[in-house]
Order: structure tokens, then C-alpha cells, then sequence
């Protein structure tokens, strides 16, 4: 097995000797022996208490409510500056990018000799090395992972005002979001107290349910406001000067790219499978149903939003929508529901990283509860600050997806960072399993196709957010 050495893992590390054991003393002792020096600490012996056990659907809701996330609501935005022909090019080389780079993650989660990657900075650490598994692979994760959370508190207290408030549209209802970021994070320090991943598969189910739930009541609103007035003529951003436009393609090409950021966790959720099979079947299985709902879901809302409202779409399409009430209001909830699920999918990987830093340094570790209300406590209170400063919802989307596809352009960081939805999965594959031919352009394709979106995306979320951060009033 490879054994974790801080944030990644060493390929020569020698098999652990560790029997699971329903015996509560003898796991507490063998846990002891290895987190104060004896041995190196695996991902499964860390959830040993909970042993490796989720089948196929299990896999199927955890990534459904990771992929499906509420920047599909954002997706007529971003058709309404790329066109017809260029959004629905770029959503379809992206869909099929993302469900070939799934399972490239999934096949490389079982090395050959049949040992487990279980996390995302282990698979780095040992195809790329120990250094750039721990430097790069973990840093770039976590800045991801921990984006994703900000972004979905601010869309969760998007629509909970959404729903207390008649006149929630753009300006309007992002001005005194505040308060409704501070509400779900009082619920997300409830949620952060569950286990570990594989407990998190009842809330995992009720995220997917909530996601296919609020994307159905778009597609048809919207549907249905498109047959009862007409599609909308109104296409372009036509009132905007040249340099708003241009830059907002570019944010557009990164509100496209964040609605694929699943595979941040795809190694942690096929490390919560059982064996035999082996996980890469089940995993598959998993994901073949997840990408079917999130095809249905990506082009079923953007198609119909953008034809119902054209360039007049908000950044969110649920804003555009307001009859019936009692039906907006209950689409709203669900993304509330869903990204409090997608919240804790996201952070649950940072938890345990943290949590498995402090067992290993302290000889006398506290009890698992007091160290899950300090460290997850502590961890929802600086996301949800952070979360009131930035209320950009659409600019977000592209800001995040581009710190999750592209390495820093600092030239001193360029040597230690490397992308992550995108663009490590295909180096990862060249590295490990040397293809040659067609299947080595290929991933030599996306990986190069991706980074200049990312960057495109990047240049444009910032200025973005820089023409917009005043412009904001959080509590008044």
C-alpha cells in the first residue's frame, strides 16, 4: 500500500502491518503506534473504523451533487456573451472532456499491483513525484475545494434571499446578503460534524435529488416562458462598450468550465468504495449515471434559459423567473439544499487532511468530536467571512474554475503548481501509462485547450471583480 508522508505519498513505502479490527482498544492502540512515528498512515487505515464499503450509487450521488452544482444555473449567462454556436461548442467539448478525464482518475486509482490511491494529492505524489504531489497537487486542491465552498455560500444566501424577498433581482439582491451567508453558515457548522465521506452519502442523496429538482423547475419555467412569449431576439450584450464584452467572453469561458469542477473529490469518493470489484468498475458505473443527469441537466437549462431571456438573463436564471411564486420559491430552497450538501463533499477532503495532521503531531491527540467542533467550527466561520466579502456570483464562477484549471502565471510559483479538473488528469496519464499515437495528442489536446481557457477566464473574472467590488452594500 502507499503510505501518506504528510501531504502525499511515497511509492516505496513498505505494506502496513494494521488489521482492522471491531475492536475499539486494539484500533485506538494500533492508531497510536503509527501516528507517532512507527509507520506511515494510509487513507484507509485512517477510516478504518469505517472500512471501505459504498457501492455504485453511492459513487452516483456524491458525484451528481459535486458536478451538478449551482454554476449550472449560470450557464444562459455565459451563452448570452458566447452565442449559440460557440457556447453549445464549448459546453459540449467540455462535457466530453470532463467524462473522459473522470474516468482517466478512475482508472489510475488502482496502481497495477493493486494498491489504492485514495486521494487526490496520494495519485499526484506518487505518478508525479513526492515533492510536487505534496507542493502542488494539495495546494492547488485545496485552494479549489475551499473556493467551491465560497462560492456556494454565496449562492446559498443568494436564494435564501431569493426566497424572503419579492424584488431579488441582480443589484438588488445582492446588495444585504450578508445576513443569509451568516444563516447557512450556521447550518453548514451542523453538517461539518458528520464523520467522515462515506457518512456523508444520506446528504450526498438528498443534494442530488435537490439539484435534478431545481434544474427540472428551470428548464420547464423557462421552457414554457419561451413558448408563451416567444424566444427571446435579444441575444447580445449589444448596450456594452467593446472591453465589457470582450472580457465578458472571457469570464463566460470560466462560468462554463466551473460547472465541471467534480473532479477536485473523484479520488476521495471511489476511496470510500468496497472491494472486489475493483473500484474502477464500480466507480464507472457511478459515473455513467451522474453524467447522464448532468447532460440532461447542462443543456436542458442552458438551451432554455438563454432562449427564454437572451442577453437579459441574470448570472443566476432562477432571478429571471418569478411565476409562481410558491414554485420559485421552493427552486430556491433546493439550491439552498444542494450546495449544503455540495459544501460539505467539497470540504470533507480539507477536514481530513487537517484532522490527520493533528493526530500526527500531537503524541496525546484530542477525542475525535472536541477536534471535528475546533477544526470544521473554525474552518465554516472563515469561509462564510470570506463569503460576505465576495458576493460575485457569476464573476466567482469564473475566478474559482480558473484556479482549478490553470497553474499560477507568477513565474515564481511555476515550477510547483500544476492545474486540477482539467488539465493533471491527462499529464498524470502520459506519466503513468506512456500513450502514444491518437490517445497522447489527445490528452496533450485537452490539457492545452484548457489552459488557455483557464487563463482567458482568469484575466476576465478579475477585472470583473475589480470593476464591481464597490458597487456592493452586504448589510444595508
Amino acid at each position: 500500500m502507499f503510505g501518506l508522508d504528510g501531504f502525499g505519498a511515497r511509492a516505496s513505502a513498505p505494506q502496513l502491518d494494521f488489521k482492522f479490527s471491531d475492536d475499539a482498544e486494539v484500533y485506538e492502540r494500533e492508531l497510536d503506534r503509527l501516528t507517532t512515528g512507527q509507520g506511515p498512515v494510509s487513507f484507509e487505515l485512517e477510516t478504518a473504523e469505517h472500512r471501505p464499503a459504498a457501492s455504485w450509487h453511492h459513487a452516483a450521488f456524491h458525484t451528481v451533487t459535486a458536478v451538478v452544482g449551482a454554476g449550472v444555473l449560470g450557464l444562459p449567462h455565459a451563452f448570452s456573451f458566447l452565442g449559440w454556436a460557440a457556447g453549445l461548442l464549448l459546453l459540449t467539448l467540455l462535457c466530453g472532456f470532463s467524462i473522459y478525464t473522470s474516468y482517466l482518475l478512475a482508472a489510475l486509482h488502482e496502481a497495477p499491483g493493486g494498491e489504492r490511491l485514495n486521494t487526490y494529492r496520494e495519485m499526484g505524489a506518487a505518478i508525479l513525484g513526492a515533492q510536487r504531489g505534496k507542493l502542488a497537487v494539495a495546494t492547488v486542491q485545496y485552494t479549489l475545494m475551499a473556493g467551491l465552498c465560497i462560492t456556494y455560500s454565496v449562492t446559498a444566501g443568494q436564494s435564501l434571499k431569493g426566497v424572503a424577498s419579492e424584488e431579488c433581482d441582480g443589484k438588488d439582491c445582492q446588495e444585504g446578503m450578508g445576513v443569509w451567508i451568516v444563516a447557512f453558515g450556521a447550518v453548514q457548522l451542523l453538517l461539518s460534524q458528520v464523520p467522515d465521506f462515506h457518512s456523508l452519502w444520506w446528504i450526498s442523496l438528498l443534494g442530488a435529488v435537490m439539484s435534478c429538482g431545481y434544474c427540472s423547475i428551470a428548464i420547464a419555467m423557462s421552457g414554457a416562458h419561451a413558448a408563451a412569449h416567444g424566444p427571446s431576439t435579444d441575444l447580445r450584450h449589444e448596450g456594452l462598450s467593446t472591453a465589457d464584452r470582450v472580457f465578458g467572453v472571457f469570464n463566460a469561458l470560466g462560468g462554463v468550465a466551473f460547472t465541471f469542477g467534480g473532479q477536485a473529490v473523484l479520488p476521495e469518493i471511489q476511496a470510500t468504495l468496497a472491494r472486489p470489484p475493483p473500484t474502477v468498475q464500480t466507480m464507472m458505473r457511478g459515473l455513467t449515471l451522474s453524467y447522464v443527469v448532468v447532460i440532461l441537466a447542462y443543456y436542458g437549462v442552458a438551451v432554455t434559459g438563454y432562449a427564454a431571456f437572451g442577453a437579459g438573463v441574470g448570472a443566476d436564471v432562477l432571478l429571471n423567473l418569478k411565476e409562481p411564486a410558491g414554485l420559485m420559491a421552493a427552486a430556491n430552497l433546493m439550491v439552498v439544499l444542494h450546495v449544503a450538501a455540495a459544501w460539505q463533499v467539497f470540504a470533507m477532503p480539507i477536514f481530513d487532511a487537517v484532522e490527520t495532521a493533528i493526530r500526527r503531531a500531537m503524541r496525546s491527540p484530542p477525542r475525535p468530536l472536541a477536534m471535528r467542533l475546533c477544526v470544521r467550527s473554525a474552518y465554516v466561520a472563515a469561509v462564510t467571512l470570506v463569503a460576505c466579502l465576495l458576493p460575485f456570483f457569476g464573476e466567482l464562477m469564473g475566478l474559482i474554475s480558473s484556479i482549478g484549471l490553470v497553474r499560477a502565471m507568477a513565474p515564481a510559483c511555476l515550477a510547483g503548481w500544476q492545474p486540477i479538473t482539467f488539465i493533471l488528469p491527462p499529464i498524470m496519464w502520459i506519466k503513468a501509462r506512456a500513450p502514444t499515437g491518437a490517445e497522447l495528442a489527445l490528452n496533450l489536446v485537452i490539457a492545452a485547450s484548457c489552459s488557455l481557457i483557464a487563463l482567458l477566464s482568469l484575466i476576465g473574472s478579475a477585472r470583473n471583480i475589480a470593476v464591481l467590488a464597490g458597487e456592493f452594500s452586504l448589510f444595508n
